[in-house]
This record gives structure tokens, sequence and C-alpha cells, in this order.
């Protein structure tokens, strides 16, 4: 009963996301730039799931990117292999008729954005940037160490007053920067920027929170045009 119940749950996941029952990989939704093509950029969602970001998805479609949305809870997962699923996905984005050739942006938030920082900024020959926004940020225990391993260039977004689950606080971000500044390889990859009183979730469209909404969105399509370009 309970091998059934998870097979129909796949099977329900694969239609909302538009993926086949036998495709492998984590379900990905597809949104198309309004040319058919574009550069490939991979949203990595928070624990909340992938519908919480339909809409950021969309905006980066609209600013020209073939772009593709997963759901953090599959690549962020106990025992470890999360870095080999992501990579699968971004082969299957690339392969896709709709991308256009080259290494691709990754966004990502909260329970995404520790896939983000801990995955995709150490995969230099596939990733042209990560920005990763209310990162999750409490399981790193040694900040320098962590920052070391960065190999491509990332925009963290982070909320002064992100309190939730304790999971992605300012400190923790601030001390990511700090000890990135203190490493000459890693200081020209790695910008903090912060929003003053700004809490969790603050792409979402709240009302409080709207200005923050549209300036991280527009920063993280400033980092992808920077970044994700032909050379």
């Amino acid at each position: 009963m309970r091998a059934l119940l998870r097979s129909l749950l796949l099977l329900v996941a694969c239609i909302a996301f538009g993926a086949r029952a036998d495709d492998a990989g984590p379900p990905q939704k597809e949104f198309l730039p309004k040319s058919g093509t574009g550069r490939v950029v991979v949203v990595v969602s928070g624990q909340t799931g992938a519908s919480n970001y339909t809409n950021i998805s969309q905006d980066l479609a609209d600013a020209g990117y073939y772009t593709v949305l997963v759901d953090g809870n599959d690549l962020w997962i106990k025992g470890g292999g999360g870095n080999a699923l992501l990579q699968g996905v971004i082969a299957k984005a690339q392969a896709s008729p709709h991308a256009v050739a080259g290494k691709v942006g990754v966004v990502c938030f909260s329970l995404g954005g520790a896939v983000g920082l801990t995955y995709a900024s150490r995969l230099p020959d596939q990733v042209a940037t990560v920005v990763a926004m209310y990162p999750l940020t409490s399981f790193i225990k040694d900040p320098a160490d962590f920052v070391g391993k960065i190999k491509v260039p990332v925009l963290m977004l982070a909320g002064t007053s992100d309190t939730y689950k304790n999971c992605c606080v300012i400190e923790t971000a601030r001390a990511l920067a700090d000890a990135a500044k203190a490493n000459p390889d890693v200081a020209p990859l790695f910008v903090l920027h912060e929003y003053a009183g700004a809490d969790h979730g603050f792409n979402m469209n709240t009302s409080h929170q709207r200005a923050v909404l549209a300036d991280s969105r527009d920063r993280a399509i400033a980092q992808l045009r920077q970044y994700l370009v032909d050379h």
C-alpha cells in the first residue's frame, strides 16, 4: 500500500510539473521566453514547494531566459546525492530544444539556497553564476571553509529581520561575507546585499515587502545578464 501511494504521489507530481512519469530526475516545469529559446536558468524552490516560485520563474522567462523550476526538497536530501541530482537537472535543461548552449544560471531560495550555495557554486564548468535569496545557512559551521569552496560568482540577498526557524539569519550571511572578503580567491566572487527590515520569503507578493520583491527580482536579472553571456 505504501509503495502504491508513493507511485501515485510521483505521478501527480509529474503531471503538476509537466514531466513524464518515466523522466529521470526530479520533476521540472518549463517557462519559455518569448523568443522560444534562451540561456538556461534553473530555479530551485524553498521548502514550501515549487508552486510558490512560479511568479519569479515567469519573470526570468520574460527577461529572455529558458527557465526550469525544480522543487528544492528533491535536491536537498538526507544522505547526500543532491549534487548529482542538480547536475542531472542542468544537463536535462541544456539538452532541451529551447536551450541556448552554454553555462547556466541558478536562482535559489531558502532550502533551495542551500542547494545553490553548496552544490551549484562549486560547478564552474556548468554554472555561470548563483543568486541565493534568503538561503538556508544554519548547517554551515565553518564559514571560511565553506566559502573557500566557491568557484563561481554568487549574489546572496538576505533580510536583516529573517528569523524564520533560525534557518537563514543575517548573522550567518554576514559571517560568510566576512570570510569571503578575507579570502583573496573568493572575495571577487561573493557579494551580500542586505534588505533592512525584510524577513523570510521577501520574493512573495506580500504587501509589506513588494518593494523588496521588485528589487530582488531586478538584482537577480542583472546578475544573470552580467555573467550569463556568450564569450
